[in-house]
């Protein structure tokens, strides 16, 4: 495979293979496909950065965990045998400096606010002018196990306390609305054309207050209006106070299955926008301003005992109007066939095949 991530920093292949995507190949445009997966970086700047985070002297090994599509997460064990994650967004992951200072700040606001399990930020950088090159995050490592490797073998009882967990979370979540739709990002990063997080709903006083001062809603970081030339196009990205605003900068209007036909797109996009306020035209509480995790699959969630210890990967996470952002949970998602009653020999199955 020929290599898209050439860097100065280490010309030593192992170091490259932290850098670039290793884990998959394409059949189409891979050069471009690898390239928006590469990002280069100072190691041992990143190794000196997470031992100063944790209180240890130096890191003594790096890992680069499974990585996905739009991140690399690398495991740093130091010389106290403490044990930290870095986050390095790819190219791709979304626009420079709001997705990670949204990310952190949804992060902080989903652990301290909404008391949900999230695994505390230590050090964070959302830009690339520091001295390991590029955006950052370090974090404790999650505790528990991934969900993905133990759910196939957990019993009912056990899967159905987790989704109990899950909808706890999802009701903590459901609990705040916000005055507007956007990005959630830390008041002290003062991003341009940002308003104050003002909760709508009954809370006490002293909580919204705290929230307003520490929180602001911004642009969305959502990867449907900054993929490839859309983060060029001058968009409403938000914040924004209204359905009807919401809905004429939906994603939908920038995507359909006539993309090859510029003219039958401008067509499907004209008639979208004559139809767009009739569609959030609905009752008040479907269009409030929510903070939904749309991505709490397995792999995201970790747990031990039959409980949730963690739960990863608020990226791209916003305050949008309830009515697009809740669904539910990939783990309910069943792929089984249909049955419409018990099978004649149910009573004598083995319970794991009752459930």
């Amino acid at each position: 495979m020929r290599s898209f991530c050439k860097t100065k920093k280490h010309s030593d292949p192992e170091f490259e293979n932290l850098f670039r995507y290793t884990s998959g190949r394409w059949l189409w445009d891979e050069e471009q496909q690898l390239r928006d997966r590469c990002r280069a970086f100072n190691l041992v700047e990143l190794q000196n950065l997470a031992a100063k985070a944790i209180g240890s002297n130096n890191c003594v090994s790096i890992t680069k965990l499974a990585e996905g599509g739009y991140n690399k997460v690398f495991r740093l064990v130091l010389n106290d045998d403490k044990v930290v994650l870095a986050r390095i967004p790819n190219p791709n992951a979304g626009p420079p400096f709001y997705t990670t200072a949204s990310e952190v700040a949804t992060m902080e606001f989903a652990r301290n606010f909404l008391r949900i399990r999230v695994p505390r930020v230590l050090e964070w950088n959302a830009t690339a002018s520091n001295p390991v090159g590029s955006e950052y995050i370090i974090m404790e490592e999650a505790a528990g196990t991934p969900l993905e490797k133990v759910w196939n073998d957990m019993s009912p009882d056990s899967k159905l306390s987790i989704m109990k967990e899950v909808v706890s979370m999802e009701t903590k979540m459901l609990s705040i609305s916000f005055s507007h739709y956007g990005g959630i990002y830390f008041a002290s990063d003062a991003v341009e054309g940002a308003v104050p997080a003002q909760i709508t709903t009954e809370v006490p006083a002293e909580f919204k207050e705290q929230v307003s001062k520490t929180f602001t809603v911004g642009p969305t970081t959502s990867r449907d209006f900054w993929n490839k030339e859309r983060s060029m196009m001058n968009l409403s990205r938000g914040p924004r106070s209204s359905p009807k605003d919401c809905a004429l900068c939906s994603d939908d209007m920038l995507v359909s299955s006539a993309q090859s036909s510029p003219r039958a797109h401008l067509q499907l996009l004209e008639r979208y926008l004559r139809i767009a306020p009739s569609l959030v035209d609905i009752d008040a509480p479907l269009t409030r301003s929510t903070l939904w995790h749309t991505d709490l699959h397995s792999s995201n969630l970790f747990v031990d005992d039959s409980h949730v210890t963690a739960v990863i990967d608020w990226q791209s996470v916003w305050a949008g109007p309830l009515f697009l952002q809740a669904q539910p949970s990939p783990l309910v998602d069943y792929q089984g066939s249909i049955l419409l009653q018990r099978p004649d020999n149910f009573d004598n199955l083995d319970p794991k095949y009752q459930a």
